[in-house]
């Protein structure tokens, strides 16, 4: 095993400072940063053509993929624990048999997208089509699917790999991964739509290449970190189903959870549709400004899952509460500033996105939605960080279970009562129930660390 790698799995289990946890959250959330980022330079590059068709047809494209890619995204949640719990005590083969099990999951799992590429497009456009007045939207949305979509094998991957890496701590390396996939999509999507003229599909390669080559480049960082040669040895330890079977039951837990949450965020999608155009088009501008703020609110929730899961590994409750506490004061001042940010960035975001001054009168009217949801939303993304460390990924699941029971109604209720309005009001509700279920959970899942198992 590596040095470097020795030197972060057999890290100091005692709790971090808060600057600890600082110094690791910060390129967390630049790294997260990487993937909302693509969808808005995909946005803002369509949106400077004067086309609120393309702008809409990205906006279901990008739903479809949502979908489809959050519900393997446990191979993200689930690695990042495994390895960190790894690191905390199970020793180093168990480490590097952490993230073997998952990428291989990740491969099959792409090339099963990729041949069944036809089916999905057919089904996601049935269930996300716009309204018929408007179906040039999803001739566009077909075009940005079939070039996207063949990068499905690289994406899932990426999702797997860069999970092994934040587990042991390598925040930076997952940071500059990101952002150099974010700097070669942003320069491929102004090439292929701008320059060649390639529309909505030129968008779609942009993205495809950009994951497929930050794939390549992860692959390249964790072999410096730990040889060929072993990731080959590991490879005969493979057999046996326990470790199948636990990596599979919080699989299926969390592609429940994940499922539930991205389809939530589809139906916002369906149901802007259903008030127009214009509609659909406006959200898609503040949807692409959420994803970025929740990528800012998650890199707490990574922090807590990785030295609350490393604690666990130890069997030490008093090493997780401090995390937690610690985890929780920060997430609550850095949500609290950045609504502040989000009030005043409206003002900026906005014209810069689209010269469309009617589109951008739409979206202002919503805005303030985006100021609220930040200190809602931090308590449901931090526990998930805390949950997922420690492997509890059933209550995940059962609180996203109840809480979109309560989400559908409300989106029915409220937009029927206050229009784009109440979409945006049932979000917060769904946001809202999360963040209240796994607090009154955290006791249990505290009481039972270092129990015998």
């Amino acid at each position: 095993m590596s040095a470097s790698l020795m030197s972060d799995a057999t890290v100091s289990l005692a709790a971090p400072s808060s600057r600890q946890l600082i110094t690791f959250a910060v390129p967390v959330m630049l790294a997260a940063l990487a993937t909302p980022l693509m969808g808005l330079v995909d946005t803002a590059v369509l949106a400077r053509l004067g086309n609120p068709v393309a702008l809409a047809a990205v906006a279901v494209g990008g739903s479809i993929f949502n979908v489809v890619y959050w519900c393997f995204s446990f191979l993200r949640f689930t690695t990042t624990g495994l390895v960190a719990q790894a690191a905390g005590g199970q020793g180093r083969d168990a480490v590097v048999l952490a993230g073997l099990r998952p990428m291989l999951a990740a491969l099959l799992g792409g090339v099963g997208l990729l041949l069944l590429q036809q089916p999905i497009a057919w089904l996601a456009l049935r269930l996300l089509a716009p309204p018929a007045e408007v179906a040039e939207v999803a001739e566009l949305t077909r075009q940005y699917f079939d070039a996207r979509i063949w990068s499905a094998p690289f994406t899932l991957l990426a999702y797997a790999q860069f999970a092994w890496l934040l587990g042991l701590g390598h925040s930076r390396q997952v940071m500059l991964l990101q952002l150099l996939m974010n700097a070669l999509n942003a320069a491929l999507a102004i090439t292929f739509v701008s320059g060649l003229g390639w529309g909505v599909s030129g968008a779609g390669w942009a993205t495809a290449i950009s994951e497929m080559t930050a794939s390549v480049l992860a692959g390249w960082v964790m072999l410096r970190q730990v040889p060929w040669q072993q990731w080959r040895a590991a490879w005969q330890q493979l057999g046996g189903m326990a470790p199948w079977r636990r990596l599979f039951a919080a699989n299926l837990d969390i592609m429940v959870r994940t499922l539930l949450l991205t389809v939530s965020f589809a139906l916002m999608t369906r149901s802007a549709a259903q008030l127009g155009t214009l509609t659909l088009a406006a959200n898609q501008l503040l949807l692409q400004a959420f994803m970025v703020c929740v990528s800012l609110l998650d890199g707490f929730a990574v922090a807590a899952e990785v030295y609350g899961a490393r604690a666990i590994g130890a069997g030490s409750r008093a090493g997780l509460v401090l995390v937690v506490r610690r985890c929780g004061w920060l997430s609550l001042g850095w949500s609290s500033l950045l609504a502040l940010v989000m009030a005043v960035l409206g003002w900026f975001y906005l014209p810069l996105m689209t010269p469309d001054v009617q589109l951008q009168r739409m979206a202002a009217a919503f805005w303030p939605w985006l100021v609220l949801l930040p200190p809602v939303c931090i308590w449901a993304f931090f526990w998930d960080g805390v949950f997922m460390g420690a492997m509890q990924t059933r209550v995940l699941r059962n609180g996203m279970l109840q809480s979109f029971a309560a989400y559908v109604p409300a989106l029915w209720l409220l937009q029927c009562g206050f229009g784009n309005h109440g979409i945006w009001a049932a979000l917060l509700v769904l946001m809202a129930m999360r963040g209240l279920l796994l607090t009154l959970a955290w006791p249990a899942l505290r009481d039972g660390v270092g129990q015998p198992r």
